[in-house]
């Protein structure tokens, strides 16, 4: 619920909100609630009877294992080199949680902590670099919750000598409360720890000093809490997949804290972005981890918070799927067992993924598909047939850590098939954020399985902080090149894309999962770059991901494109990455990833450009694995970044184009045979049609709403097929010989089954 006036969007403006807000008294009486007695951070008082019970839950196994061991871990509280030192802030936390728990029985363990708080605090020094800026964070988190756990141990002088070193210390990461550093609401690090510490801070010192705590809160309910809500109906986060973890993660935190007041200004969806994280694990152990989308840090964590979304998103909406995914996520938390204890309810229900449909469709403001053939999230390396498609259409582009990928596809099958190729981090010195390799080529379209329109004078995009992008590939563009303080500015700067249609079959698990964008406003300059022509007319793609229920081929994805540019000299291209080397041969390209256990095949059949009118380049190897505009963009360090792509382009040069690809998976070895795949056009040359296994899908070429009549001939006339029409204006339509199918205003899609042979249909009205 909005407590408190809407987002102020100047920043000058809100920079001196910010400082009137921490130097003034609030009014009286600003909560909705009285403040609740100490405990009251992660934790209140009616909470421990039944905490004491459920820490001897069995899930809990591990966890307590971490716990004791933290516990006796032997330390004076100093730092040995200045660092944040894990080791003693965990010693503390676990003191200070034992005597939460029994406060009669273990007086001295709180003793402890209070006393080696003190100590430790003022010993940290150093904290360059992220990850010592996040321990540095957690180090004052720790001493909130020592603050107020053990509260009634605390005298006068102690409280002072105590909230002193909080406020120092927190002064020493990135974000100090008493000064005016520039803030962002969507994006950039001050959505990370800072708040998380401030609220937890000023939520234990309150009987003190309430002035941290008001200035925490009005940032919740007016900056954060307006600024993120709009995304958490999308059911995904705005900052693609890696970053979940760390900004989503003390989202979630923030929520929670507040939660357990009863003032939190989120709206209850916060909790669906989890099954980002989810529909997109894979069955993989090592490299890159999940489908990505954005930076990716190829399975490195940040911070102590790693997958502890995933429980408090579970607590706080009682999802039993949320649970089941929580349970199996605690053994990532040993590095914060106390607060795992705090945040997972063992004593939730769970439910089995079996029961949970295999495709899932996060709407605008993003527009992200992800869809699967079977779940086995649980067979972390081990052999596992699961499939997992990932399909982009993202509707807005929230910059910073956001590729300029839309229309972007990645395809797991025992291995990372389709690439979102390069890596975030690597030993290359220019393989960082905003460096040369992230400007030139890992944040660009060039570096994603979509689509370049290749104007040779075009501008290079904004990308990165201080450094400009001198490549041209031929991809999209960014609508401003700092990253977006709000989403109210975001949503300004207007959409990059717009999805057109979308449609998950019945069942839990789909026959189809579709999804069908314009891409056209990406592609073109906007005006903060350059005043410049448009060199794109049109620009739409269209995913059918098929479940074939198949064990040896168990699914397919059509990707269809349209593609107009406003110069037929303007060269198309459509791109596919891989780990290695692709085989060429008559349209057919394939290809394997079968290191460290690996065993997935990917086979993919060019059906337009026409055979005649159609060249396909390999472009990859050593010394050209990030190749772009004649130069190679640092080094591949790790295995799933990719060093090969392919190039698919027609042969002659023509405004309006259009691409047609079926992608099959399969074993590497043995590997059996592909299934065979066919095509045909409409009688009225608008549709074209396929035939793959016991499926037929046609799609009208221009991908646009159709009201005029089908009629094509396709397939074996024995032979009964499952066949998807797209494109479809909305009502009802006769399929001739069969029935009368009703067309959906947001899919455009007609599912029946029909013998092979021709097939017509006609629109009859509403």
């Amino acid at each position: 619920m909005n407590l408190l006036p809407p987002v102020v969007k100047q920043v000058s403006s809100a920079l001196l909100l910010i400082c009137l807000s921490f130097f003034t008294t609030l009014a009286q009486n600003k909560y909705p609630v009285k403040m609740p007695t100490h405990p009251r951070v992660l934790v209140t008082v009616k909470d421990i009877p039944a905490l004491k019970e459920r820490i001897q839950h069995p899930d809990f196994a591990s966890l307590m294992r971490a716990y004791k061991e933290q516990k006796e871990y032997a330390t004076d509280g100093v730092s040995a080199n200045g660092e944040p030192d894990e080791h003693i802030r965990q010693k503390i936390e676990s003191l200070a949680f034992d005597y939460l728990l029994n406060s009669s029985a273990a007086k001295e363990a709180g003793l402890a902590a209070v006393q080696l708080i003190q100590i430790y605090l003022p010993s940290i020094t150093k904290t360059k670099g992220y990850h010592q800026n996040a321990h540095t964070y957690d180090a004052v988190f720790t001493a909130a919750l020592v603050y107020d756990w053990c509260y009634d141990l605390l005298d006068t002088a102690t409280k002072t000598k105590l909230i002193a070193q909080m406020k120092n210390t927190s002064c020493l990461a990135e974000y100090c409360i008493f000064k005016n550093t520039p803030k962002q609401y969507l994006n950039g690090h001050y959505g990370e720890y800072a708040p998380s510490v401030f609220l937890a801070m000023g939520l234990a010192i309150y009987d003190e000093q309430q002035d941290v705590f008001d200035f925490a809160y009005q940032e919740q309910v007016e900056r954060f809490a307006p600024t993120r809500n709009p995304w958490y109906a999308s059911g995904a986060h705005h900052q693609g997949s890696q970053y979940i973890h760390v900004r989503y993660g003390n989202e979630l935190l923030q929520a929670f804290l507040l939660d357990k007041l009863g003032i939190s200004p989120y709206k209850r969806e916060i909790s669906t972005v989890a099954f980002r994280e989810l529909y997109a694990n894979i069955p993989q152990a090592t490299d890159m981890d999940g489908m990505p989308e954005g930076d990716c840090h190829n399975n490195i964590t940040m911070g102590n918070h790693y997958m502890a979304f995933v429980p408090i998103a579970a607590t706080l909406s009682k999802n039993p799927f949320l649970q089941g995914y929580a349970q199996m996520s605690l053994e990532k938390l040993s590095e914060i067992p106390t607060r795992a204890f705090l945040f997972y309810n063992p004593l939730l229900s769970a439910a089995p993924f079996d029961s949970l449909p295999l495709s899932r469709f996060f709407s605008s403001p993003s527009g992200l598909m992800i869809a699967r053939t079977k779940w086995d999230i649980d067979k972390k390396g081990k052999p596992s047939d699961a499939m997992v498609v990932l399909m982009n259409m993202r509707e807005y582009n929230a910059k910073n850590h956001v590729h300029l990928d839309v229309g972007h596809f990645g395809i797991y099958y025992k291995g990372h098939l389709a690439l979102d190729a390069g890596i975030y981090q690597g030993k290359d010195p220019n393989n960082e954020w905003g460096k040369l390799n992230y400007v030139n080529y890992y944040a660009r379209t060039v570096a994603h399985n979509s689509l370049l329109i290749l104007d040779p004078n075009e501008p290079t995009p904004y990308e990165g902080s201080n450094i400009k992008a001198t490549s041209r590939d031929g991809g999209q563009f960014s609508f401003k090149n700092r990253a977006f303080d709000s989403i109210q500015e975001m949503f300004a700067a207007d959409k990059s894309a717009e999805i057109l249609a979308h449609e998950i079959s019945k069942g839990m698990s789909p026959d189809y999962t579709y999804l069908m964008g314009d891409m056209t406003r990406a592609y073109n300059v906007p005006r903060n770059v350059a005043v410049y022509p448009a060199k794109a007319d049109t620009v739409r793609r269209s995913f059918v991901f098929l479940n074939l229920h198949n064990p040896q081929v168990p699914g397919a994805l059509i990707v269809l494109d349209k593609v107009v540019s406003t110069n037929d000299s303007f060269q198309k291209k459509w791109v596919l990455h891989s780990q290695n080397e692709p085989t060429v041969s008559n349209g057919s390209i394939s290809l394997e990833s079968t290191e460290a256990g690996r065993n997935g095949k990917l086979v993919n059949e060019v059906l337009l450009p026409q055979f005649g009118n159609r060249q396909i380049e390999k472009i990859g190897g050593e010394g050209k694995e990030y190749w772009v505009d004649g130069k190679n963009w640092g080094t591949v360090t790790q295995q799933d970044a990719g060093r090969w792509r392919i190039e698919l382009s027609p042969k002659t040069a023509a405004k309006s184009d259009n691409f047609l690809n079926v992608i099959q998976v399969m074993d590497a070895a043995p590997s059996p045979k592909t299934l065979p795949v066919a095509k045909a056009f409409s009688t009225e040359g608008n549709y074209v049609a396929i035939t793959i296994d016991n499926r037929i899908v046609a799609q009208h070429l221009r991908l646009c709403t159709n009201a005029a009549p089908i009629t094509f001939t396709i397939g074996d006339k024995k032979k009964v097929y499952h066949a998807l029409v797209t494109d479809l204006k909305t009502g009802k339509w006769k399929v001739y010989g069969k029935q009368i199918v009703t067309v959906a205003k947001d899919a455009g899609t007609a599912y029946f089954d029909t013998k092979g042979g021709m097939v017509k249909m006609e629109w009859v009205g509403e």
